[in-house]
């Protein structure tokens, strides 16, 4: 019987609505170097990589430090927040016995800085984050090392996030992966699709059935 009792989460569009805060801060950045973009085009392009944005833009090495700049002024508005069902989410997980982890292409210093200023800390057993320099997703190294480091069965671990190379990251590994999306019958490899972040709470009800 399917049970899943490890959860690893990307951070941004998945456990905080952090994407907003993004684009203002990459428009911002444009401006200063005189350039404009049209908000929901940017953002959706962020939404796919910073890579994918920088590339669209022409964005510089100058340019990407002063975008990390603004982007790592935690005021600039509009803020980050934990999607709504995230804080009971995690700890419910925790409460039953099971563990949650994060991997994020965020680095450690911003990504720590919103786990702590929203109390999340406690519901984590561990992190990784672009500090500890693995190849990103859809990569699995990453995904790998936790396992092993913390000795989780992939049977019972899944990789869960709003991208799919954050699905792939898990599959590639052997775990479960988990897309969560706001489409209706995205196009996905994952293994379960969620519309709400609580969800994973009765997450084998989430399966999509593979051909």
């Amino acid at each position: 019987m399917l049970e899943i009792k490890n959860y690893i989460w990307d951070f941004d569009g998945m456990l905080f609505d952090s994407y907003p805060h993004i684009t203002s801060a990459f428009l911002k950045t444009l401006e200063e170097f005189g350039k404009t973009a049209d908000y929901d085009e940017a953002k959706a392009l962020l939404e796919v990589s910073f890579a994918t944005a920088y590339e669209a833009y022409g964005v510089s090495d100058e340019e990407k430090a002063v975008f990390q700049k603004y982007e790592h002024t935690y005021t600039l508005r509009p803020i980050a927040l934990p999607f709504e069902n995230t804080v009971k989410t995690l700890e419910a997980i925790v409460k039953s016995g099971k563990k949650n982890f994060l991997y994020t292409h965020r680095g450690h210093e911003s990504s720590q800085h919103y786990i702590k200023a929203h109390g999340l800390d406690k519901y984590f057993t561990a992190y990784v984050d672009s500090s500890m320099n693995f190849p990103g997703k859809p990569s699995p190294d990453a995904v790998n090392w936790i396992c092993e480091t913390y000795g989780l069965d992939k049977s019972e671990t899944v990789m869960i996030g709003d991208r799919e190379i954050d699905v792939l990251s898990g599959i590639n590994a052997g775990t479960f992966g988990c897309l969560f999306s706001k489409k209706e019958n995205p196009e996905t490899d994952a293994d379960f699709v969620i519309s709400d972040i609580s969800q994973v709470l009765d997450i084998e009800g989430c399966r999509i059935r593979k051909a």
